[in-house]
């Protein structure tokens, strides 16, 4: 007994349910259940409320069984074009000598053909799914045939046009179907399904374009050349007819569709406003408030039409589909293509060749689409799906025969290929003292994969429906790392400091600053381990401050002779000998440091300055004076300064050597008082060796001074 097939096409506005049967090489129609949305489950083609359409679902599902006595649990179904992604891809086979072509073969040349698509990362099509592929043509040798079958030769290629649809359509199809207790066996495009039953191959050398006009969208499918090479879909049909009708008439959705339906067969409609107000209009006045958007809908379509085929003018369009019959849109649609009427018209189920309908309610135009998934069903033309999960998670790919394997279904579950193979670490690159050194980073862990609770050493093992998938994404390989003391080999420096001997490692620099031995290393870094060490590094090693130490230089010039000396408020020696904290300290050297008050130099620390060179004797008034007479004369900026004065920075000295001994006049107020009671009000006046003087003038030994004060005139 042959088995039965079921078949579901669920609209947008309707669902359909057939059963069929394949008997002497055709397809019986032996039972057909059609039930409306009790409201609007569906927009466009595509499941928003999944709860209303799996009671459709079940109670079509019920009915059928109760009437044919047998449980249903296996369906074909197709899904409208909403968003459709299409894709061209070819592929080829070399034969066996003698080998003769079969069915087998031809299917999987289409499938690698179709596996080629989802296989190319670069297409991003983690978010779709695959609905469908037709051949576009297939070749032998290199030469183009119509059919494949029974031939022989040494290679078979073949191109074929493939259909994608958003992840969600498809998702949302496979829960209303597992919701309602059924198998998805056979899935297809409602386009393809339709130019299956109703344009048959010897149609397809003419350029027809098919036409499937449900209630949320329009489909299309083009043929030229014998074969299908375009596919399309225009996001309206006829829910938009019966929107107009909403608006003009005030009415809710139901009552639109009902009066659109009734338009042919009543002269007069009768209906109730969203008020509850009962109305009466004409359905000529209807009609001609729907043909603007009619008008608008079969512009639409053929603006999409003319993309998919540019090239050729189209010689006929065929239109299936309960939206086919809304009033004047093939007159319209042949207007906007630029065709007589007679080339655009709608085809019914009896044009469809080795179908016999038992049931006689496959009369109109949206019966077609439901025969052709029955078709292709039974031939099992369309793609199949397995079920399995991945990490729990339930996932639905498919049915490649030989293609499916470990790695497919996780690249499907969205796991990221780059998560399935670790990453080594990041190595370092380092120059120390001159050699290039190299730090790798570890490898990571490979993926953990494990089917049905095994673990398994390829991703390329093969699945079955119902596997179950655990993984554990790859662990990446840590990246390099290094302390500055894991690269350099130090060799530590005996010092002796204030009598401590103290062992020392020298300092290291990356990329010319200092760094501790704790610091990280830094990729492609310049790294030098010195091999000795500065005063200032010991100082610092053993705990001193040093910003505490102060040290100034002084630059100045004595008689234009440059100089310069260091004031500073430490003492330091290295090996006896007086140093700076910028001197290098070596192996076994020795070290003295002491805190001290800070060294301020005097003119006569800088100056050559001989020792006093004698007296002069001079009476003063009568009383004996003895000058002492300095050997020199020293000025600093321009002002006269002693021996004993400290010196500045940047100062100009200038010294003067005395050749004679002899004093200035105004050297003697450094030895004699003068009452000021005697000059009060009075000229002073002074006198050597009886001549007038002044402060300059020269004494010598026994130069007789007078100092006369005089009346002023």
């Amino acid at each position: 007994m042959n088995a039965d097939i079921f078949a579901l096409d669920i609209g947008t506005r309707k669902v359909m349910g057939l059963i069929a049967r394949q008997v002497d090489g055709r397809l019986e129609i032996v039972d057909v259940e059609t039930v409306e949305h009790p409201s609007r489950p569906m927009y466009d083609g595509m499941i928003h409320n999944i709860d209303e359409v799996v009671s459709i679902v079940k109670q079509i599902k019920n009915a059928l069984e109760s009437r044919i006595n047998k449980k249903l649990d296996k369906v074909g179904v197709a899904v409208a074009g909403r968003n459709l992604v299409t894709f061209v891809s070819k592929a080829e086979k070399d034969l066996m000598s003698e080998q003769e072509i079969t069915a087998s073969i031809i299917r999987d040349l289409e499938l690698e053909a179709v596996d080629k698509i989802s296989a190319q990362s670069h297409q991003k099509l983690s978010n779709l799914h695959c609905v469908g592929y037709s051949p576009v043509y297939y070749e032998l040798d290199g030469t183009r045939v119509l059919n494949l079958m029974g031939h022989k030769g040494r290679k078979a290629g073949l191109e074929v046009i493939v259909t994608f649809l958003p992840r969600m359509v498809l998702e949302s199809m496979f829960t209303v179907l597992e919701r309602a207790g059924l198998e998805l066996i056979n899935i297809t495009l409602e386009p393809i399904a339709a130019i299956n039953a109703i344009v048959p191959e010897d149609m397809r050398h003419l350029n027809l374009l098919l036409v499937d006009v449900g209630a949320g969208t329009s489909d299309l499918a083009i043929t030229k050349d014998s074969l299908v090479f375009a596919y399309g879909m225009v996001p309206e049909a006829g829910d938009e007819i019966s929107e107009a009708i909403c608006q003009a008439l005030l009415t809710d959705f139901s009552t639109a569709e009902r009066i659109k339906r009734s338009l042919e067969a009543l002269e007069e409609i009768e209906y109730e406003d969203i008020w509850g107000k009962k109305h009466s209009t004409t359905a000529s006045r209807v009609k001609e408030t729907l043909l603007p958007r009619v008008e608008s809908l079969a512009a639409n379509i053929a603006k999409r039409a003319r993309e998919l085929n540019p090239d050729a003018p189209l010689h006929a369009v065929i239109g299936v589909g309960g939206g086919s019959l809304t009033y004047r849109l093939m007159p319209q649609l042949a207007s906007s293509l630029n065709l007589d009427n007679n080339r655009v018209g709608i085809r019914l189920p009896k044009a469809v060749k080795n179908i016999q309908d038992k049931t006689g309610k496959l009369t109109g135009p949206e019966s077609v689409t439901p025969l052709g998934i029955a078709m292709m069903t039974a031939r099992a033309k369309g793609l199949k799906f397995i079920e399995l999960t991945v990490n729990n998670k339930k996932i639905r790919m498919l049915d490649f025969y030989q293609k499916k394997d470990i790695l497919g279904a996780l690249i499907l579950s969205g796991i990221d290929n780059k998560k399935l193979h670790a990453r080594p670490g990041m190595a370092l690159t380092v120059k120390v003292n001159g050699e290039l050194r190299m730090i790798r980073g570890t490898l990571g862990e490979g993926a953990k994969v494990a089917l049905n609770g095994e673990p398994v050493s390829s991703l390329s093992n093969k699945i079955t429906r119902g596997d179950s998938i655990t993984f554990e994404e790859a662990v990446d390989g840590v990246d390099a790392h290094a302390a500055i003391r894991d690269v350099v080999k130090q060799v530590s420096l005996d010092v002796i400091l204030n009598g401590e001997a103290l062992k020392i490692d020298p300092p290291v620099l990356m990329n010319e600053q200092e760094v501790s031995l704790d610091a990280l290393v830094a990729d492609r870094a310049v790294i030098q381990a010195l091999e000795s060490l500065k005063i200032r590094d010991l100082l610092k090693y053993k705990g001193v401050d040093l910003d505490i130490l102060q040290e100034k230089q002084l630059i100045f010039a004595v008689n234009d002779a440059p100089q310069a000396m260091t004031a500073r408020n430490f003492s330091l020696t290295l090996n006896g000998e007086t140093a700076d904290l910028n001197r290098t300290v070596r192996q076994d050297d020795v070290v003295e440091f002491a805190l001290c008050r800070m060294v301020l130099y005097r003119v006569k620390d800088v100056a050559d300055i001989p020792p006093t060179c004698g007296k002069i004797s001079v009476s003063v008034d009568g009383e004996q004076v003895n000058i002492n007479i300095e050997p020199v004369q020293i000025f600093m900026n321009g002002r006269r300064v002693g021996p004993d004065d400290f010196l500045v920075d940047g100062a100009d000295i200038k010294i003067y050597y005395v050749k004679q001994p002899h004093a200035l006049l105004s050297e003697i107020f450094r030895y004699i008082q003068i009452d000021p009671q005697r000059g009060r009000g009075k000229a002073i006046k002074i006198l050597v060796d009886d001549m007038p003087a002044g402060f300059t003038t020269p004494l010598k030994d026994g130069s007789r001074v007078k100092i006369l004060f005089e009346e002023r005139t």
